[in-house]
């Protein structure tokens, strides 16, 4: 499904806000986070990555499925999932 300008724009402003986030939550600067690592392997346990979904929710405006932390294994597949959300919505 194609992405609006505007929807991009708001998911790439949510992308950073959420990277900024992880950056302070885990100590890194954000250009050392990889992306396709699994969570806690970039310093994450389980109740920082439950936060991380609330903080996502919160800046996008959108509730991600209650499972996402088992449907996912790397920051960008949670990115993929937002994306999809802030698309369909």
């Amino acid at each position: 499904m194609p992405i609006s300008g505007e929807i991009m724009q708001n998911y790439e402003n949510a992308r950073i806000e959420i990277l900024d986030w992880l950056s302070d939550t885990i100590k890194q600067p954000v250009e050392r986070i990889d992306l396709t690592r699994p969570l806690n392997e970039i310093g994450l346990d389980s109740l920082d990555a439950v936060h991380m979904i609330a903080t996502i929710e919160s800046i996008i405006r959108h509730e991600l499925p209650e499972d996402i932390i088992r449907r996912v294994t790397c920051l960008n597949d949670i990115f993929a999932l937002m994306r999809d959300k802030m698309a369909a919505a």
